[in-house]
């Protein structure tokens, strides 16, 4: 049986691989649409994920 820290924890990674994930695709959107601001702001959002793995 998966204990409440362990379950705890999985959502944590999945968390961080959908933030990086997200983070990747609006980052290709902004540069597939030609808005250099928006894939900035994708960069940061993977960038908060990759940070947050690193961050425990």
């Amino acid at each position: 049986m998966v204990t409440q820290r362990r379950r705890l924890r999985n959502q944590r990674r999945v968390g961080e691989a959908i933030t990086i994930a997200s983070g990747i695709g609006v980052t290709v959107l902004g540069a597939f649409l030609g808005v250099n601001f928006v894939s900035y702001a994708g960069l940061c959002i993977a960038g908060l994920g990759v940070v947050s793995i690193f961050w425990r």
